[in-house]
């Protein structure tokens, strides 16, 4: 990552759990500072919030932008709102995003938005597809299947059970 993608750091709740040096023009979603509960984790974003971390909601735009993306990677399923808020955010501030979360990475990839893994390795940018577990057809999403009836889960492309 060059010198201007480090400026702005967009931060996953994962990052007030981790105790590692956070760097840069810092920002974070309200839904991210809700799910931040324990007393260590508050002291952590007490403390980055001291030193000038910024809280923003992104736009619906940038939230659509995600969810498209989401789409055509195969994470739609698995992005929670928070998750969607932080790329929704770094999409809009042309900013990187730590994080530990492999769907967040994969979205963040597909997008073109720099990673900066936690303490986890970087996630491989993968197509994701909903396959039946009992048949093996391929279908839109989760559920259970209409045909034979088995659970519908979430498989890599082209990944054979």
């Amino acid at each position: 990552m060059d010198e201007e993608e480090k400026k702005r750091v967009v931060l996953d709740a994962s990052v007030f759990f981790a105790d590692l040096p956070v760097t840069g023009e810092c920002y974070t979603t309200p839904d991210v500072v809700g799910e931040v509960k324990t007393q260590a984790a508050r002291m952590r974003l007490a403390l980055l919030e001291e030193q000038g971390l910024r809280v923003h909601a992104p736009g619906p735009a940038a939230r659509a932008e995600v969810t498209v993306a989401a789409r055509k990677s195969g994470d739609v399923t698995v992005l929670s709102e928070t998750d969607t808020g932080i790329l929704a955010l770094a999409a809009e501030l042309n900013a990187a995003v730590m994080t530990d979360d492999f769907a967040v990475q994969n979205t963040a990839q597909r997008m073109g938005i720099p990673v900066i893994p936690i303490l986890q390795r970087r996630a491989k940018k993968r197509k994701w597809s909903y396959r039946c577990t009992g048949c093996g057809r391929f279908w839109s999403g989760p559920g259970e299947c209409r045909i034979c009836g088995a659970d519908i889960r979430r498989a890599q492309s082209g990944k054979k059970y």
